[in-house]
């Protein structure tokens, strides 16, 4: 009986770090898109956001990658990318870097992060 609970309890904290670690990446996309607006640079901050995403997912495991990329697509559409507050996306060079973006980030995910979250290993 016992060894349910601890394989529930460790089943929860899982969810909880890829929570966490999708909530990082959306967060920092919010900073990213913050320090990016208005600059002509703006259409390449998703793949210099990659990176991150890949921190992420080493940290927190796959699913946390995944969702992290996600995340990080969803707020780059809407708050950097006109027009603002919609998840269509005007310019064809940006549009084109968000799905580089979400290729490079689910595959890196897959590719190079453990299944599960570091913390709980």
């Amino acid at each position: 009986m016992e060894w349910r609970s601890n394989q529930s309890r460790m089943h929860m904290l899982g969810r909880i770090d890829f929570l966490i670690g999708g909530l990082i990446c959306a967060i920092a996309a919010l900073g990213a898109c913050m320090l990016a607006a208005g600059h002509p640079w703006n259409v390449w901050v998703p793949l210099f956001f990659t990176g991150i995403l890949l921190l992420t997912a080493l940290g927190f495991g796959v699913r946390a990658g995944v969702l992290g990329t996600l995340a990080a697509a969803v707020v780059f559409a809407e708050f950097l990318f006109r027009p603002l507050g919609s998840l269509h996306v005007a310019s064809a060079v940006a549009r084109s870097n968000l799905g580089w973006m979400l290729l490079i980030g689910i595959a890196l995910s897959f590719l190079f992060a453990p299944p599960t979250s570091k913390f709980r290993q």
